[in-house]
């Protein structure tokens, strides 16, 4: 036996009961009446659909619409890969033609709602179904072929049955009614990017550690479906999203206007937009955000003995009557910089795989701190940034922006010292200028840090200093972000850009555009805990 096939007992009557959806009870008579004429089978219940119905209740909800608190839901990949993971042999030859996409549309729809996952937002997420559409599956093949399939018990109920938003966790978002295998691999072309209620920095310990938990269960099966076009479409989706943060970092820096507000931009004798960098923006900063940059240096020969944090702040209220100037460089002397030794490791320096030079901060003063200190230093210039009246606010927060040269390294290291970026309400998102930097090159290949600033003729030196390299991180965003806003809008009016783009690495389907002049970046992409990482013992 095995799990997709139950076994029932004369005495057994098991009733299966889902909510959001129409009942369905299995009875021990049930199954008599299969055995005996299983071409008559009756409907499950007088309300659900008869078999092979085409049509369900129209669920009232738009894209990117939450579903109810006590609605089940079945993972697509558990639908699809059903007769392989819980079906025998023999019943799974003869039923899985009845699993392929194009058969599981044949006079059938399916309601499919999406989660992002936490640790990856720019990924595929997650697919899910209604499970009374899934059962009404499992009716319907039964009476086709007079066998006896159903939901496997055990453990694995709960994969088929689950509810979503215990202790305000994300609960799927409505992404459309999928009617034909054309109309399903249109809506699963293009998600929604991430709500920002999606958050799950608002939800409960609890509540987090479950839907992590249940997340990962369903991420740990492996789809051998996987292939080329489903690579192709991840790194499609992943190429777009680098460009979107690219430009919405340009609305914060005030380089770019969001769609739906006042057009206030330059713009051109023949009406085209325009960017002056010589005068200042005519666009305010959206959200008058705080971009905090940070880079974290560790011992060479102990990765978990951190000698140095540095930070760098750039309050974007400061930039409002200030023309950014060649690369941005006229904005570089509007950021604050620290640069943080721990007192404990001073005598740890790198010598052998890179050179550190901890004595040599280009920005200021260095300071030496107490380990156990920095979380509470790194929360006071992060999450209580209190808001001035008038300003936007998080919380009664200023909204931050936390920026990266590779963000997993130094998040990884920020929790080794004990904060959590996961922790700070008022960060909106994550700016990774190794990112931005391979979207405006259109190459998965990442540079360092001191060949960015090289291409973009910014000047750097003693790089492998905390401080230092938080203050050219955010410098090199700056200029990423002209240097992107600068081309974008040459290619809108056909003018000659001095970008260089390699031909064999510019095809389209690769993602390398994200939606042009009319596409605004969309809404920010909360940090999520990257849940392979030491806060979050995951298996993804």
């Amino acid at each position: 036996m095995v799990f997709g096939e139950q076994h029932i007992d004369k005495n057994d009557k098991p009733n299966y009961q889902t909510s959001g959806g129409p009942s369905y009870v299995y009875t021990h008579e049930r199954k008599e009446a299969q055995k005996k004429a299983p071409e008559k089978r009756a409907a499950i219940d007088i309300n659900a659909p008869k078999a092979n119905s085409l049509e369900w209740e129209k669920t009232g909800l738009k894209l990117g619409d939450p579903a109810g608190e006590n609605d089940f839901f079945c993972p697509w990949r558990l639908v699809t890969g059903y007769t392989d993971m819980f079906v025998g042999k023999a019943n799974g030859e003869l039923a899985r033609p009845l699993f392929e996409l194009g058969a599981l549309h044949e006079n059938r729809v399916w309601d499919l709602y999406y989660i992002h996952r936490p640790d990856a937002p720019h990924k595929d997420p997650l697919l899910f179904v209604p499970t009374y559409q899934f059962e009404h599956l499992l009716d319907t093949v039964n009476n086709k072929l007079g066998i006896y399939l159903n939901i496997p018990g055990g453990a694995n109920n709960k994969k088929f049955r689950h509810a979503f938003g215990l202790g305000d966790t994300p609960r799927p978002r409505f992404l459309g009614r999928s009617t034909s295998e054309e109309v399903f691999h249109d809506l699963t072309e293009d998600y929604p990017p991430i709500h920002s209620d999606d958050n799950l920095a608002k939800a409960t310990d609890l509540g987090r550690e479950f839907f992590i938990e249940y997340l990962q269960s369903i991420m740990a099966i492996h789809n051998k479906k996987k292939g080329k076009a489903s690579k192709s479409r991840k790194r499609l989706k992943v190429h777009r999203e680098w460009g979107h943060s690219t430009k919405r970092v340009q609305r914060y820096l005030g380089l770019r206007q969001s769609n739906g507000i006042a057009n206030t931009a330059q713009v051109t004798a023949s009406g085209a937009q325009t960017v002056d960098l010589g005068r200042p923006m005519d666009i305010k900063p959206e959200d008058s955000v705080r971009f905090v940059a940070i880079d974290i240096e560790a011992y060479e020969h102990n990765h978990d003995l951190i000698t140095e944090v540095g930070v760098a702040v750039l309050d974007t209220d400061k930039l409002v009557g200030v023309g950014p100037g060649e690369a941005g460089k006229n904005w570089f002397p509007l950021i604050d910089a620290h640069h943080f030794r721990v007192d404990e490791a001073r005598w740890a320096v790198n010598r052998d795989h890179v050179h550190g030079c901890p004595d040599w901060f280009n920005f200021g003063d260095s300071e030496f701190v107490p380990r156990d200190m920095i979380p509470s230093m790194l929360e006071k210039i992060i999450n209580q940034a209190e808001a001035k009246p008038g300003e936007t606010a998080i919380g009664g927060r200023r909204p931050v922006v936390l920026v990266f040269h590779e963000s997993a390294a130094d998040i990884k290291y920020l929790d080794v010292l004990g904060y959590s970026i996961y922790r700070a309400t008022n960060v909106l998102e994550i700016a990774d200028t190794r990112h931005m930097d391979s979207f405006n090159r259109r190459t998965n290949n990442p540079n360092a840090l001191e060949k960015i600033l090289g291409r973009l003729g910014v000047h750097c030196q003693n790089l492998h200093n905390a401080g230092n390299d938080a203050v050219y991180t955010l410098q090199a965003m700056i200029a990423l972000a002209i240097e992107r806003r600068l081309y974008s809008l040459a290619s809108r009016v056909g003018e000659e850009t001095s970008s260089h783009i390699p031909f064999e690495e510019f095809r389209s389907g690769e993602g390398w555009e994200s939606g042009g002049e009319d596409s605004d970046g969309g809404e920010p992409v909360p940090p999520v805990p990257d849940f392979a990482g030491s806060a979050y013992q995951g298996n993804w």
